[in-house]
Formats: C-alpha cells, structure tokens, sequence
C-alpha cells in the first residue's frame, strides 16, 4: 500500500502536545490557576495572567484518535446522558468517572472556565454542567453568529466583553493585569497564525507538499497553545520543513493524480485509514475547512483588545452558510446539493468525529471506491481529451 510521506515534525509535536497537558497537572502542584477554555476562547488574556489554559475539545480529539472515545462515551450514557449527544462532552464527562480510560489520564481540575461561544452552542450548555460540577466561575463570552456582514453593533457588543475580561480575571486570580505580557501573547499568536497559514496555503502547488490529514494532526499547538513561544517555534520548523519539500517538488501523496478538500470535523479515530486508502489510488487530500479556524489573528491596532474581539468574532465556525454554518453539520446537505449543481462532484459520508462506534467501515470504504473510480475515470478523460 501506498502511504503518504510524514512530517519529520510530526515526532516534535506529539512531545510538546505533551508537555502542554502535563502542565495543567504541574501548575496545580505549584499553586498556579489553572483554566478550562473552549478551542475558540481568547486565550491570549490567560497568559498575560499566568493562567494555564486546558482544553477539553481537544482532549476528546486525542481521546478520538486514540480510539478511546467509544469507552468514554459509553461511560457518560450509564449515567443517562443521550448517545446522540456531541462526543467531545461526553467523552469529557467519562473521563470524570474513568480517567484511566482516557491515554493522558484525564484533565485536573480547574479553578474557573473561559467559554467562548463562536465554534458551536454545545459549548454553552457544557461549560454551565462544568461549572456547576466544579463548583467554579464561568466566563462566557457571547459572540454573535454573522449570517453576513458584521453589524456595528455586534462589534461594538463583542468588544466591551474583550475590554471587561482584564478586571473580571483580575479578580479570580488575585494577579495585576500585564499589558506587556498580553501584547507580548497577541504578538506570538499573530506569528503563529501566519506560518500556520502558509502551511495550509502551500497545498496551492502541485504536488501537495501535506495532505489535510497532516494539519488535522498538526494544528494541536495552534489550538491549544496559541500567544506562546512554543507554538511559533513549531510552526517555525513546520514551514521551513514545507518549504523544502516544495523547493524540491516533492509531494505527501506519490503520483497525485486528484485532489480533494474534506469539509467539517475530523473523524479523528479513521483519519490514518482514510489518508491511505486515497494515497493508495493517487488521491491527496490537500485541504480542510477545519483548519483554517485558527488563521484568523488581531490586526495591528493600537487597541490590542479591540483588534483581538475582531479576530475571534470572525473565526471561520462563527460564519453564516455562505462562509460556514455554526450548527456545523446541519448544512453539510445543502452545500453538497450547491456543488452539484454546479458540476463539482462530492460525497457525504456518515461518521462520529471521536465515537469510533458510530462509524460504519465497510461502508465508508465502500462508497470511498466508488467515489475514487469516478474521479479516476474523469482524470483519464481529461487527459485524452
């Protein structure tokens, strides 16, 4: 079988996504605040306080790809939650009953939680039954959904929360606000937002130096450890590492012959199986809308907060259907009826992104071949035409 060529970078990031969670633990031994926050929180005001940032999402997708979400998920229904609920929530309240399940042992507890409101409205509803399980404050930053353009008095709205929270924080820590480290913070993460850009925008050359399956895994420290010195060093490596293998003409997938771009989330616990399967017929898999969730970054202004409350207010899950839909899988029917339409083939395809229950393989993989033969057969006809 053909498979895609890895990232020597990919080694790196599973020691510093690592490192990430021990902190969480470690900063509880030291005393030091520690906070839950949502994949779409403004992270950058933690650091200025020195608040260590934990991510339940991203828990469930290491959960997910380990293939402990089933386990997990299992352990929350026993106690009467839905199976149709989202996996990553119950996956996050399993692992409160069984963290040995979990690869990383569980998350600690955290002394308040920062949710953000512009990925999903699961959110919302999770981090309240987190609150109250923890019994500890919750700051919930609400951020309206943009149907089309952005109206003055949403920005104006979302603004006066991002200038709010340096008091509201200083008052659950007890710290003096550091403007210095909050710039310093916003600085790292417009850094890192631009080589994480250029790495999705370098699939644009033929061959693909990555595939989608790449930046799924490796979009870890742009999410979790945005504002910090570590992610823009990874992000470093990752593009010089890119660069090269453009330089060179050298692709992830040999002989690309199609490309495609995989819309919504991951199935993290089939993501290897997929990436192959398509290598092994010349398909690459060279982009995701996913990822570009994290390329939004703060405008140079000098009110870093208002810069900031625009960037997170515009992320790529906040946008209405012609960008994106914040219920994020209830449009999946309608933009694949909108690219048929226009000739653009395209294939829906069942499965929970970390429930490794909910995923039918044969199926997949049928529907996969089907899919790939015609491509293939369109690839040859356009050749001899």
């Amino acid at each position: 079988m053909t498979r895609p060529k890895r990232l020597e970078a990919a080694a790196g990031m599973k020691e510093l996504m690592l490192r990430h969670f021990q902190a969480g633990w470690l900063a509880r031994e030291e005393g030091r605040k520690v906070a839950f926050v949502t994949s779409g929180a403004p992270v950058e005001f933690l650091h200025a306080m020195d608040v260590v940032p934990v991510y339940p999402e991203n828990h469930g997708a290491v959960c997910g790809v380990a293939r402990a979400g089933g386990r997990l998920c299992q352990a929350a229904e026993e106690r009467g939650y839905s199976r149709d609920l989202c996996s990553y929530w119950k996956i996050d309240w399993g692992a409160r009953t069984r963290p040995s399940e979990s690869p990383i042992g569980g998350l600690p507890n955290p002394d308040f939680l920062l949710c953000a409101n512009n990925i999903c409205r699961t959110v919302v509803k999770w981090y309240e039954g987190l609150s109250r399980f923890y019994r500890v404050p919750l700051l919930l930053l609400d951020l309206p959904f943009r149907h089309a353009e952005e109206e003055p008095a949403a920005r104006e709205y979302v603004r006066d929360q991002f200038r709010n929270l340096p008091g509201e924080l200083a008052r659950l820590t007890g710290r003096m606000w550091s403007e210095e480290r909050f710039r310093e913070s916003v600085d790292l993460s417009r850094e890192a937002s631009v080589l994480w850009q250029e790495c999705i925008e370098a699939n644009s050359t033929r061959p693909a130096p990555t595939t989608a399956v790449d930046q799924f895994l490796l979009m870890g420290p742009i999410v979790t450890m945005r504002g910090t010195r570590e992610a823009v060093e990874f992000y470093r490596g990752l593009t010089h590492e890119i660069r090269e293998r453009v330089r060179r003409g050298e692709g992830a997938v040999e002989g690309e012959k199609t490309r495609l771009l995989w819309d919504n989330l991951p199935v993290w616990h089939q993501l290897r199986p997929v990436s192959d399967f398509l290598a092994d017929h010349g398909t690459a898999l060279v982009g995701a809308t996913y990822t570009n969730a994290w390329t939004e970054r703060a405008g140079e202004s000098p009110d870093v907060s208002e810069g900031l409350a625009d960037a997170y207010a515009r992320v790529w899950l906040n946008m209405g259907l012609g960008h994106r839909c914040k219920p994020y899988s209830f449009g999946q029917e309608e933009i694949a009826a909108r690219l048929k339409s226009e000739g653009i083939p395209c294939i829906l395809m069942d499965g929970d992104m970390a429930d490794e229950r909910d995923f039918a393989e044969g199926g997949w993989r049928t529907r996969l071949e089907a899919f790939v033969e015609r491509l293939d057969n369109e690839h040859h006809r356009g050749m001899r035409g």
